[in-house]
């Protein structure tokens, strides 16, 4: 069955490879640029002048003084990094809203856009209560039972917290296909999840050893991972989602 969804993913993709490759391109460089905008400002606030005086021998106060300017930078280049997660999520919405209309036929990258202005802050809006949910998860799993066992209870509480971030595997399919508001959209992926576990499971273990084995081509495997086998992940949740639901 999972074999089915990827087979029928890689049909999807081939029929539309080159408006998903421009549109992850767009992407990428959308918000790389903003990313890139914040790494500049901490490589700038982070010069020679600035690690002598945080090292040097002079009193206190004089190094309270030098860092206050990069704590600022780093500050300010925070800022830029959630908007770079933010258009991310804003147009992976778009994406999926491609994925959806490439099952039905020909997709175009206009759709991404489309799709993200209509439906991109129901995305982010849902991906941000899972980031909360997740850092209470992953406070109390991994934090918590690293603290109560060191070494193997970090271990443990990963292979937990990653089992149940599954759970939230389908709201983008929720939004794009059903309309579905945030909330909604967690409620309803957990349902689907819940009880299809063992095939979700098995369906995101493939494109992760899938991943992990075509990254390490040199040069073009992450060009492979970004551009065909995330597209194709996009397309087989969806499938997932209209089978399942």
């Amino acid at each position: 069955m999972v074999l089915e969804y990827i087979q029928k993913s890689w049909e999807v993709y081939k029929e539309n490879a080159m408006s998903f490759i421009l549109a992850e391109l767009i992407i990428l460089i959308v918000a790389g640029i903003i990313a890139l905008i914040g790494i500049g400002i901490i490589f700038g606030s982070v010069g020679i002048s600035t690690l002598m005086k945080m090292t040097s021998s002079q009193n206190m106060l004089s190094r309270m003084a030098s860092v206050v300017p990069l704590l600022v930078n780093l500050s300010v280049a925070s800022i830029f990094f959630i908007i770079t997660g933010l258009v991310w999520t804003f147009l992976k919405t778009g994406i999926y809203g491609m994925a959806a209309q490439a099952l039905r036929g020909k997709t175009k990258v206009e759709t991404m856009f489309n799709v993200a202005k209509n439906k991109g802050l129901t995305g982010i809006l849902a991906c941000v209560i899972v980031g909360i949910l997740a850092l209470l998860m992953f406070s109390i799993l991994v934090v918590g039972l690293g603290i109560i066992f060191p070494l193997s209870g970090v271990i443990i509480g990963m292979i937990i917290f990653g089992l149940l971030m599954m759970l939230f595997s389908l709201i983008f399919p929720g939004v794009i296909l059903d309309n579905l508001n945030a909330i909604n959209s967690i409620k309803v992926s957990v349902s689907i999840v819940k009880k299809n576990y063992i095939e979700m499971l098995s369906l995101l273990l493939v494109y992760l050893v899938l991943s992990i084995v075509i990254i390490f081509i040199p040069i073009l495997g992450p060009l492979i991972v970004n551009f065909v086998v995330s597209p194709m992940l996009y397309i087989s949740l969806l499938i997932f989602y209209k089978k399942r639901k």
